[in-house]
């Protein structure tokens, strides 16, 4: 009894250490809150540091993805075809940058809180 204790301590603790490495890849580059109304918000990143992927995800309570902007440092901009509802804790799929790695300078999203109480959510950005 006690070896299938310790048996299974040891593969959540190797299931943990494997999504925590993965993870580690990806960087949080900005958060916001989000009232239970459609309304539009930007982050924006500081710096020079060039991305190939970002990830949208909901937190606290769920949220409707209505769209996303990426804007570039060099003046170009892609509309990532985003449309979801994210359920808390949940994320997006990964969405790939065109042409590969670019240095992002703000990503503009509208969304809204979708819980049938009025609550507000969070919506963090991460990308690698």
């Amino acid at each position: 009894m006690k070896r299938d204790g310790m048996l299974s301590a040891g593969i959540a603790a190797a299931m943990l250490l494997t999504a925590t490495a993965a993870l580690a890849e990806w960087r949080l580059v900005g958060e916001r809150q989000v009232n239970d109304r459609a309304e539009t918000d930007t982050i924006t990143l500081g710096g020079s540091a060039h991305y190939q992927r970002i990830r949208v995800c909901a937190y606290r309570h769920p949220v409707h993805i209505i769209d996303v902007d990426v804007h570039f440092r060099n003046g170009g901009h892609q509309d990532v075809a985003l449309a979801a509802r994210l359920n808390a804790g949940g994320c997006s799929r990964a969405v790939d940058l065109d042409g590969g790695s670019r240095d992002i300078e703000r990503i503009v999203m509208r969304y809204e809180e979708t819980s049938r109480r009025r609550a507000r959510a969070t919506v963090r950005v991460f990308a690698e």
